[in-house]
């Protein structure tokens, strides 16, 4: 999907993706703003004593990495909730602070999280640390009574023994004074036994004060001990965003999700909406796109160009783009016959061909309007004429009667000036036949060779209904022009018609789309900054020409173009 395609989608799409922010959005700024402010603390507890130790095995390792989950799961349960309630003599229950409590722990660590949220960040810090020293006192970190007393004997012992070593080691500082000052042999010699005597005293004192030491770490080393290594301090800010933050985000993912939606709609639509995607998906193209125009409940006279206010609308302008892209490619041929079809009913196709021929009689072109839809005639229904007569009373009346009708009882004047209309007259058992015969060809020829005709349009049947529209084609090598309906013509459908036409050697000389909404077609987006609020690029005409074209006579493709943009 390119930029272009995105824009589309956002302008499409975007009073849905306003409304779902809007929604999003205010849903949570009210729920955030009844809310109080809420502070977590969080308390950090080790398990197992191998933290301390310099050289700590495998398995004290392992076994505290299994004993913190084990932890994590005897945080919330009812004995240490209820001992920390306990002591800060707080009015809760464990239940509810349960519901404030969050344990977690350090992935490929022993170390345990202990979180509480409350809407008092000092009761916050308070509880993650009662909670703690709860957890603590119902493990088996603290010493049993004789491991206890061992390590009273051995601190004791190792007490009286530095006194020892002290006091040893004033004698051996006696001894070198004495040393220094006699130079009695034998009493060097007593003095020299007594240093040696004491040296061994202070070794084998030595040597105790670290088994004991040794015996007191063994015994305070554990592999299943708790310690809090950070505790849990008063929280400053609150818990989570702003409001305001959250509000934002919570309409951007409103918006998000809106235009989602839109894209699963859009892919999911195999109808054709834009002029690109006509030339994209039929390879065809595009005569001109149709702003739509009017109300669904508005009469077929309401319907036609000639009754707008003015004929600087987008839906007029529309037309005359056809028109012109047309008188173009036949800019050397006169009385051109085109084909008008469209792949299924209620596509526009009939109202596309009444307008298209009002649009060209106003350029000042002599226009003859034939009704070849013998199964569901709408012609004369659009411009208020009768069908007593018309296309039937050609092909079927000479023989019949016997005799041929002449041309002019069936040809009808319209409200429109040089726009004339042949009805279908009466419904027929066998249309097919009749459009396809010999007489309809010579009719079409006649009519071709008319002086006072310069371009003749056939209003058919749809194609994949009916068969009408590609027998009456192949007889009478008229220009097809295919109407498609935005948001209503299928894809599969408008290219089985361009298949079916291109069976029989007539290719289609282009497509008309119908009924384009503003927000699909980027044709029709740079028409906003000329119109004003009725939809119109002038509200009053200064020349005071009733909405009649100023030329009075076709634009040039440059002119056209020019419009276009």
């Amino acid at each position: 999907m390119d930029i272009a395609q995105i824009i589309r989608l956002l302008r499409k799409w975007g009073w849905l993706m306003l409304i779902a922010a809007i929604i999003l959005g205010g849903v949570n700024y009210v729920i955030r703003s009844g809310q109080p402010s809420m502070y977590q603390a969080e308390t950090k507890i080790a398990i197992g004593g191998f933290i301390q130790s310099p050289n700590p095995n495998t398995s004290e390792i392992y076994t505290g990495l299994q004993l913190a989950e084990t932890y994590a799961e005897l945080v919330t349960t009812s004995e240490v909730l209820t001992g920390a309630l306990q002591t800060l003599n707080l009015d809760l229950s464990p239940d509810d602070l349960r519901g404030r409590i969050g344990v977690r722990t350090i992935p490929n660590t022993s170390l345990l999280v202990i979180t509480v949220r409350d809407e008092n960040p000092t009761q916050a810090a308070d509880l993650a640390n009662a909670v703690a020293n709860q957890l603590i006192l119902n493990s088996p970190t603290n010493l049993t009574p004789e491991q206890q007393q061992q390590i009273d004997i051995a601190n004791d012992q190792i007490a009286r023994l530095r006194d020892q070593l002290e006091s040893a080691g004033l004698q051996q500082q006696l001894l070198d004074q004495r040393r220094a000052a006699t130079t009695d042999t034998n009493e060097l010699e007593q003095i020299e036994s007594r240093y040696n005597a004491l040296t061994e005293q202070i070794n084998l004192a030595s040597a105790t004060i670290a088994q004991f030491n040794s015996t007191i770490s063994s015994l305070q080393q554990r592999t299943n001990s708790l310690d809090i290594v950070e505790p849990a301090r008063i929280p400053t800010e609150p818990l989570g965003s702003s409001v305001i933050i959250s509000t934002v985000l919570s309409m951007l993912a409103g918006a998000g999700l809106a235009f989602g939606f839109a894209m699963v709609v859009e892919y999911l639509d195999d109808t054709l909406r834009s002029t690109e995607q006509v030339a994209q998906v039929l390879g065809l193209p595009v005569l001109g796109a149709i702003a739509r125009f009017g109300k669904p409940d508005d009469s077929y006279s309401e319907r036609l160009i000639s009754s707008l206010p003015l004929m600087l609308s987008p839906a007029s302008e529309g037309y005359r783009t056809v028109r012109t892209n047309l008188m173009f490619s036949a800019a050397n041929e006169r009385h051109k016959v085109y084909l008008i079809t469209s792949a299924g009913p209620q596509e526009g196709k009939s109202l596309t061909s009444a307008n298209l021929a009002i649009s060209m009689a106003l350029a000042g072109q002599r226009v003859l309007l034939v009704d070849c839809d013998l199964r569901r005639p709408r012609l004369h229904e659009i411009f208020g004429l009768k069908n007593e007569i018309g296309l039937t009373t050609l092909l079927l009346s000479a023989h019949q009667n016997g005799n041929a009708p002449h041309l002019s009882q069936c040809i009808q004047n319209t409200h429109v000036d040089k726009l004339r209309v042949i009805t279908s007259g009466f419904i027929p058992q066998n249309p097919n036949e009749i459009l396809g015969s010999a007489l309809m060809q010579h009719w079409i020829r006649s009519l071709q060779e008319a002086a006072e005709i310069d371009v003749i349009l056939l209003d058919t049947p749809p194609a994949l209904l009916l068969s009408d529209s590609v027998v009456l084609a192949a007889s009478t090598n008229a220009e097809v022009v295919l109407v498609i309906e935005a948001g209503r013509t299928r894809r599969a459908a408008a290219q089985r018609v361009k298949e079916m036409f291109g069976h029989i050697g007539c290719q289609i000389t282009g497509a008309i789309l119908n009924g384009v909404s503003m927000r699909d077609e980027s044709y029709y987006y740079g028409y906003g900054y000329g119109y004003g609020y009725d939809g119109y690029y002038y509200r009053s005409n200064p020349h005071g020409d009733n909405g009649t074209e100023r030329s009075g006579g076709s634009k040039s493709p440059r002119q056209s173009e020019t419009i276009r943009r």
